[in-house]
Formats: C-alpha cells, sequence, structure tokens
C-alpha cells in the first residue's frame, strides 16, 4: 500500500513539473512564454469569471507567464487587481 502511495505522489509530482516547465517555457530572448492568446487582449475591455470576481466588466492592462492585470470597472470606480492566470474561468470580449 506504501508503495501505491508513492507512486502516485510521484505521478502527481511529474505532472506538476511538466505543467510548470510548459509555462515557464524560454523562447530566444528568454523571455517567459506568454500564451498568444492572452497576449492579444491587452488594452482590449472584457467580462472575466475568475475566482475573486464574478463577470466583472474590466480592461486587461498586462499579462505575464503567471499573472495578470487588470482594472475593474466597478460602480463605486475602478479598481487595479493582479490576479493568477490559473484561475480565470471564462473571459468575454466586450
Amino acid at each position: 500500500m506504501l508503495e501505491a502511495l508513492t507512486t502516485a505522489a510521484l505521478a502527481a509530482a511529474l505532472s506538476e513539473e511538466e505543467t510548470d516547465k510548459r509555462r515557464r517555457k524560454m523562447n530566444e530572448t528568454n523571455e517567459m512564454y506568454v500564451s498568444p492568446i492572452l497576449k492579444s487582449l491587452i488594452g482590449k475591455e472584457c467580462m472575466i469569471s475568475h475566482d475573486q470576481l464574478d463577470d466583472e466588466r474590466c480592461t486587461i492592462k498586462d499579462v505575464d507567464a503567471d499573472f495578470i492585470v487588470l482594472t475593474v470597472h466597478g460602480k463605486k470606480g475602478d479598481t487595479t487587481l493582479i490576479e493568477r492566470i490559473d484561475g480565470i474561468e471564462e473571459i468575454q470580449l466586450l
């Protein structure tokens, strides 16, 4: 049983390591890999569903391999947030 648990833990760690390697893949200029889809959304207004946000209208200010910078347009004014990309559920362009 201990061997099965060790094998499962090792498989989970390897899977996580592979995901991390793909995300941090370097290009020729030694910059971190950023999704071209997300990069193309910089400056655009959209609705984002996220762990912390429920369909909030916002503008994407910047994106890197792990984080997205958003200006959220709320009823009480604009707020700048830095959120993890992993938590994004959906993006709709306006």
